[in-house]
């Protein structure tokens, strides 16, 4: 709730939905947090995308006075599905919002800083493919004859609002200067290497403490997992002992201030390259 959105310009605003001073956070901290837990148990909610969901939702309706109308709405046409609204909302002051979400984490493939050069850590998602879809087709879709015709069974006459809510991290390669994305709110926060480097990153880091992060806690900081912190010998060699199939994320935690952690992902060393050039890096993929 706290954190801005990584892309600026987008419709809705990037800033976060709260101060961190604001004491209506320290009111929802408070709250019972059983309809929240509820939420995080529902169908999918092991997914990244749908336990942010879930998250942003509680603290919209139980810190900031929201009321959901629907979420996840199906649109139809014909036999055909168009596709879903994530969110239709009551605001406070009584508008109608239309809210597309998206939590992503995006490595810098190659030295642009166009959002193609952003990609998934698999490989599969680039940030302009993502923004291009919500812009041109999830957020305006509330806006078409069929939509609006579910809208009207539910009550809602007429969107007022909409907003592109994407949160997330951006990946700069390890050892090289972080970037900005066009548009990007702030420089990349986090930092991606290959197994290769491994090595060189034990020995610039031989004190650090490494917690491994899991889906859906791939968000927020890792102080409630550090009781299974390892040493970076020790990381080295869970990473080393994994076909990297799926990219490893881990936290980096220097001491107990949160805000000092950083996230790494490490990925298969063909990761990024061209056809080309993966048989070069078939050593490192162990």
């Amino acid at each position: 709730m706290t954190q801005p959105g990584l892309i600026e310009g987008l419709p809705g605003g990037h800033e976060p939905l709260l101060d961190a001073s604001d004491p209506r956070l320290e009111r929802l901290l408070a709250h019972d947090a059983s309809g929240l837990h509820t939420l995080l148990q529902g169908p999918r909610a092991h997914k990244l995308g749908i336990a942010f969901e879930a998250l942003i939702l509680w603290g919209l309706e139980q810190g900031l006075g929201y009321k959901c109308l629907a979420r996840d709405i199906q649109i139809q046409d014909g036999k055909r599905t168009m596709g879903a609204l994530d969110f239709v909302l009551k605001a406070p002051d009584g508008a109608i919002e239309h809210w597309e979400l998206a939590y992503k984490l995006f490595l810098q493939c190659d030295d642009g800083l166009e959002w193609a050069s952003w990609l998934g850590p698999r490989g599969r998602d680039r940030l302009d493919a993502k923004l291009h879809k919500m812009l041109t087709h999830q957020l305006p879709m509330s806006e078409t004859p069929q939509a609006e015709a579910t809208l009207k069974t539910l009550g809602v006459d007429c969107i007022d609002r909409h907003r592109l809510m994407m949160q997330g991290v951006l990946f700069t390669p390890w050892g090289k200067e972080p970037q900005r994305a066009v548009q990007g709110h702030k420089e990349a926060q986090g930092r991606w290497l290959r197994p290769s480097q491994l090595p060189d990153l034990v020995r610039a880091h031989p004190d650090t403490t490494w917690v491994q992060r899991h889906k859906p806690l791939w968000f927020g900081p890792a102080s409630a997992l550090a009781e299974h912190g390892m040493s970076s010998r020790q990381m080295q060699g869970v990473v080393e002992a994994d076909e990297l199939e799926f990219p490893q994320l881990w936290s980096q935690i220097v001491d107990e201030n949160p805000s000092k952690q950083r996230l790494f992902f490490v990925v298969k060393g063909s990761w990024g390259l061209a056809p080309e050039d993966r048989s070069e890096a078939t050593p490192d993929t162990k």
